[in-house]
């Protein structure tokens, strides 16, 4: 079986949005490759081209993840065989070790393209929220961008769960430009393989791991030529293979291929002709092999360096300090600063990466990884959150509801002051029904990757009163859900609530019943809820007779809090925020009064689960509870 060429994918080519690619700027996929997603770094982006120029973002909304498993390509898995022994055999000395699912494909709203010849094989490997049947999330493969007319059937009943690793194959019947978005939602992807149909004499190419050795760092290439074997005919025929490291096509009197190729360039692109040999060793353009061209794209990938934060104080650690890498960071997107970090006196987002020297050959870049700092003064006060300017605008050009509004760049204004919460990401969005206002109001703050962070000290709780839109939900006129689809008897696309650090809040009944539900409820878009700086521990105790007893307790520790997006909508919109002191939260110990008739009806044990008397005086067991004995 002729060995798969199979790359790393590079950010070769990779065009800025201001100068966006189309799909005539494809390069055609002619020779096998695989794209690793989570090697990217960071989203493409709509109108960029990533994978060596071969694959283009053409309408993204897309994100990307690392919570959605991850897929070995070198380890035979147990999902029903979706890594098999013959994925491991041609992908898994190259592909160790696990890549995440990582780059979000979305119906067609979401969609990559791609320029394939015919009879070219597509290996996606994927995870797709663990959804099967009819709702499983599988690719769909189109000519047209809308993904109308799919070339591939939607699932059926009978579909498997498409969990993390799931695999997915699909031939192209001809020569063209393919565009690849998903059935039913969300899907996660990490590895497109393309399997081309090569031509005879196609030599193959393989590009190895990177290295640091005498002060560089290099990847060497190397290639194999492969004899013809032409249909009809019993003796194939012997090939040899010259190259170019310039990036132009070799020709007969370019260098022959005999010995691996040190590459210590980013972008460095290798390319390899066959011409047919007669045994002479004697080259003729004359006996090129047509179309029997190969290449290789050099990318080199480096690890981000790591943020650790001490207060306002924060560190950068790079894995390259004795390769020749050297930090740097961002303050909430600004200029570049040399440095292993600071002392901030004010919060911000930091944005770490590395630059790592390569002798003369250039300096690499390695990925970047960003943290939130906070310098902030805990709420010890009444604090109120609003919108307190927002110019509205109409936009004459537009005919979506409720598009035609919106608030005009760089004129939204909340009253936040920055020490005491910390905002980033902000956006407004636009309530133009009065009905669905608040006492007026147009301009809302809108929870889609909004943050707002603020700090409540060791011991200390807070009241939340937040005050959303009056039709801040997914959908206020969705119809009713189906009783299974139900949270807590509300329909979904009509609940009204807010996410504080991973946990959601709304308005709730006296038995904790969700009354969120803005159709079922139309007040719903107002609500309290409490929160406390403390967090929970657990003491194991043994009694008398060595059986083990678990007390909780709960002890203080200071806590930021976030306001986020919640995964499901980005249609919250909160017209303000108030956080009130609420005093010191109370500490459960565990710890009660012993009562004279539990005394006389049961054993008490001190805490080295001694038995004792009811003269002991101090902190007893008994009954399976911790309690004081006076």
């Amino acid at each position: 079986m002729k060995k798969i060429f199979t790359l790393i994918c590079a950010l070769v080519g990779f065009a800025g949005v201001a100068n966006a690619a189309t799909v005539d700027d494809i390069a055609v996929c002619k020779h096998s490759y695989v794209l690793v997603c989570d090697e990217l770094g960071t989203r493409p982006g709509k109108g960029v081209l990533f994978g060596a120029d071969h694959f283009l973002d053409v309408n993204s909304g897309g994100t990307t993840a690392t919570n959605k498993g991850t897929v070995d390509l070198s380890v035979v898995d147990g999902n029903d065989g979706y890594v098999t022994q013959e994925i491991v055999d041609k992908y898994g000395a190259d592909y160790a070790g696990p890549h995440y699912n990582w780059l979000r494909l979305k119906n067609a709203q979401d969609v990559i393209a791609v320029r394939l010849t015919a009879k070219s094989k597509l290996i996606i490997f994927e995870q797709g929220n663990n959804k099967a049947g009819k709702e499983a999330r599988i690719p769909k493969i189109s000519k047209k961008a809308d993904l109308s007319d799919a070339l591939n059937a939607a699932p059926d009943e009978n579909h498997p769960a498409t969990v993390s690793g799931f695999r997915w194959e699909f031939t192209v019947e001809d020569d063209g430009l393919y565009y690849i978005g998903s059935y039913n939602g969300d899907m996660f992807v990490s590895f497109i393989i393309v399997e081309a149909n090569e031509v005879p004499g196609t030599p193959t190419v393989k590009l190895g791991e990177q290295k640091f050795e005498g002060g560089l760092w290099f990847r060497e290439v190397t290639c194999k030529a492969i004899d013809v074997v032409e249909e009809g005919v019993d003796e194939s025929i012997p090939t040899m293979v010259t190259y170019t490291t310039d990036g132009t096509a070799p020709t007969a009197s370019s260098l022959k291929y005999t010995e691996p190729i040190m590459c210590y360039s980013e972008g460095m692109i290798v390319k390899f002709q066959a011409f047919y040999n007669y045994g002479d060793g004697i080259l003729s353009d004359e006996n090129i092999c047509p179309g029997a061209d190969n290449e290789a794209f050099i990318s080199f990938s480096f690890d981000a360096p790591t943020i650790a934060a001490d207060g306002a104080t924060f560190t950068i650690t790079s894995p390259y300090a004795e390769q020749n890498g050297e930090n740097y960071y961002t303050l909430n997107g600004g200029d570049e600063v040399k440095g292993d970090g600071t002392t901030l006196t004010e919060s911000a987002t930091i944005s770490a990466f590395t630059k790592i020297a390569n002798g003369s050959y250039g300096t690499f870049t390695s990925k970047s990884v960003t943290k939130d700092v906070y310098v902030l003064n805990p709420i010890t006060e009444k604090k109120t959150i609003a919108v307190t300017a927002a110019e509205v605008v109409e936009d004459e050009n537009s005919t979506d509801t409720p598009k035609p509004f919106i608030v005009k760049e760089g004129t939204g204004v909340i009253s936040a002051d920055k020490a005491d919460f910390f905002v980033k990401n902000l956006e407004f969005g636009v309530v133009k029904d009065a009905a669905y206002q608040i006492d007026g109001q147009e301009a809302y703050i809108k929870m889609n990757n909004t943050n707002i962070t603020f700090f409540v000290a060791a011991g200390d709780s807070v009241n939340v009163k937040v005050i959303c839109a009056k039709n801040a939900c997914k959908n206020l006129d969705a119809e009713d859900a189906a009783e299974n689809k139900q949270d807590n008897g509300c329909t979904p696309d009509r609940q009204c609530f807010v996410n504080v650090s991973g946990t959601n809040y709304c308005l709730t009944d006296a038995e904790g019943k969700h009354t969120n539900d803005l159709k079922l409820y139309p007040n719903a878009y107002e609500f309290e809820f409490g929160l406390a700086a403390v967090k929970s521990t657990t003491e194991k105790v043994k009694d008398g007779e060595g059986n083990e007893i678990s007390t909780t307790t709960y002890s203080d520790e200071a806590k930021y809090f976030t306001f986020q997006k919640y995964s499901g909508t980005g249609n919250i919109l909160i017209s303000s925020i108030e956080i009130t002191p609420a005093g010191k939260s109370k500490q459960t110990t565990g710890i009660t009064t012993v009562k004279a008739a539990e005394k006389a009806n049961s054993a008490i044990y001190n805490l080295a689960g001694q038995k004792v008397n009811e003269s002991y005086k101090g902190v007893v067991i008994m009954n399976g509870k911790k309690m004081i004995q006076k």
